[in-house]
Parts: C-alpha cells; structure tokens; sequence
C-alpha cells in the first residue's frame, strides 16, 4: 500500500529536464551573469555548479565500489566506525597521566601523547602508562625525540611479552615533512641517519601489524595555507618517497606499505574535504598496486583526522565549535581510522577540562 502511495505521489510531478531549469534560472537572473553569480570557483581550481543531475555522474568511476573493496573510495572497511582521539601534552608524565586516564574513562579510545621534555625515560614512560592496559586502546606518541621514545616502548611490550596482535601504536616521526618541509634540513646530513633508524625501527616492529612507525604529516601542510588539492598531494608525495626508501633499503612494497599512517587536517570547506579524503584512499591505492604487491591488503590507506587550526578565531570562540563540528562531519562522513576535534580554545589558550 504504501508502495502505490509513493508511485502514485511521484506521478504528479512530471519530470524536468535541465534546459527546463535552466531557462527558470536565466530568467530569474533577469540578465545578471549566470557564471558570475552562480558558479563558484574553488581554490582548487574547481568550477561548481549551483546543482547537479544523475546526468553528471556519467562516466565517473568507481561509483559503484563498495567499502572495503579496492581502490577503498568508500573506505577500507566494510563498516565505517572510526576511533575517538584526543591529544595530551606531557610536560609531567606523572600529570599526564592523570589526564590520560581521565578521558579514557570518559569515552576516549585512541590517545595521542605529544613530549614536550628533550629527555624522556623508561621510568618516565612507565609513569606516563601507569593502569592504561595498552591493548585495551591506541596509543600514538609524538612531539620531542620521538624516535628515542620509540625504542622505549617496543622494550617495554616486549618485555611485557604483550601478543602482537594486541598492540595498536603509532609513532609520528616524518623527517620529510616534519623536518625538511618545515624547517629545510633533516637531523643529519641527507638524512641518512634518519632514514636508517626508521628502517631500524620497522624490522623491530616487524610481527607488530598493529605499529605504524612513520606518520605524514599532511595537517602542516593544511594549516600552513596550502589548498585541499595541495594538502593532499603533498602529503601523497611524502608517503611514496617513504615506500621508495623503504625499498631501496630492502624492504618489500608489504612491509613498507603497513608501516605508514597518514594525518590529514580538515577543514570547514565540507564537501571538499569528503572528497579530499575518498581520493586520497583511490590514489594511495593506486600508487601502492604499481609495486605489485601480492595482496590489496597494503593498498589500504590508514587515516587519522584532525580538525584545522588556521581558521579559528580568538575573537568569537565559540564559533569555533561550530567549525569543528562540520569538519568533524566531513571526516566521519568519509571515513577515517580516527578522529580528534581540535578544542575551541586551543588558538589563544592552552585547553581546559570544558573545552577538551
């Protein structure tokens, strides 16, 4: 019955084609200059329509991929869940700690600890984990030494003899984009001594599936001023030069492919930013195929997202939530591994226990 009432209701609207809308729109213009007024021109060098018809989707591809399926445009997995990520600055692993086990309890489950001090310890690293079970969440570590920070904690799941398959970490070390995009030199010279503790870093972590040693840093990049189009293709380039590496320093396109995380900022441009990051996915996934791997598994992009900061403002705050919200949206929408909400206040302020 209710099948007949909606074929009955679409029956009395006859369809439109679009010369028919588009005579109704010149006309309500009455002369004024239909490009001008109704198309807008992105940044990125994109002209967008003031609508779109099922007409325009015609010889797009990759429409009708599922999730989980190569190239993954709709995502990796066959569901989309992402992980909830919050950062905490560890100035005092003691305090750090506090915090850490605080917004665990609230909800949280993939955490982020960024190191400030430039010496950090085995007792300082069993201070910051003190009554967080590690598989029972991700952890990622960044900020100061993080590569030192690194042997620390493979020595601790070790001799902790945690299963691999429990272990979810992520360590954001990026010369390329930390170190030689930001600041034009790499800790040492050409990098070499980098480069060779990565590849130290991904044999440890070899039977850890569940280590992401490099993290590129795509959100330096967005909130430097660079556009959707330029983010993304920065961030893509840094991640090959990571594979080519990786190889030329004997690893297979596999191991390589397992060991890199991507971090993408997003920003308030909503529909762009869905589209910035299902291209991504398509394009990583082509770039890793070129090298044959002998299953798709390597070709799956892992993403975390992270609301801008260049756009908020100290002026009206709390429009910044409204910001965060939709870019938020953008991301969950999308698809992302996880995802963190920059706090309101964080352009003019270190963050409080209300705006965290």
């Amino acid at each position: 019955m209710a099948t007949t009432k909606r074929e009955k209701l679409f029956t009395e609207f006859p369809p439109v084609s679009t010369e028919q809308w588009e005579e109704v729109i010149k006309a309500d213009l009455k002369g004024a200059d239909y490009e001008r007024k109704l198309v807008w021109k992105t940044p990125e060098g994109f002209n967008v329509r003031p609508y779109y018809r099922a007409e325009n989707l015609a010889g797009l591809k990759f429409l009708g991929s599922e999730a989980g399926v190569f190239p993954y445009v709709r995502g990796t997995r066959a569901h989309n869940r992402w992980k909830i990520h919050q950062s905490v600055i560890v100035n005092c692993p003691k305090e750090a700690n506090a915090v850490a086990l605080k917004i665990l309890n609230a909800g949280v489950d993939s955490i982020e600890f960024q190191i400030v001090p430039e010496t950090f310890s085995a007792e300082d690293l069993n201070t910051l984990l003190k009554d967080i079970h590690i598989p029972a969440v991700e952890i990622t570590f960044s900020g100061s030494k993080t590569a030192h920070v690194a042997e620390l904690v493979i020595a601790k799941i070790e001799k902790e003899q945690l299963p691999a398959e429990e272990v979810h970490i992520n360590f954001c070390i990026d010369p390329l984009v930390k170190k030689l995009t930001s600041k034009g030199s790499f800790c040492s010279e050409n990098g070499a001594k980098c480069f060779e503790k990565i590849a130290d870093l991904v044999r440890k972590t070899k039977t850890y599936k569940g280590i992401r040693v490099i993290t590129v840093s795509g959100e330096i990049f967005s909130n430097a001023g660079s556009t959707i189009v330029e983010a993304l293709a920065f961030s893509l380039a840094a991640g090959h030069d990571y594979l080519v590496r990786l190889m030329d320093m004997g690893f297979t396109i596999e191991e390589a492919a397992k060991k890199i995380r991507f971090s993408q900022a997003i920003t308030s441009n909503y529909f762009m930013e869905i589209a910035k990051l299902r291209a991504g996915r398509m394009l990583w996934a082509n770039i890793v195929k070129a090298y044959n791997p002998a299953k798709n598994c390597p070709c799956k992009m892992f993403t975390h997202a992270v609301t801008s900061t260049w756009n908020q403002t100290a002026y009206d705050p709390y429009v910044n939530m409204l910001r965060g919200t939709t870019e938020a949206m953008s991301a969950s929408i999308a698809g992302v591994h996880s995802l963190e909400v920059t706090p309101f206040n964080k352009a003019y302020e270190d963050p409080n226990e209300f705006s965290m």
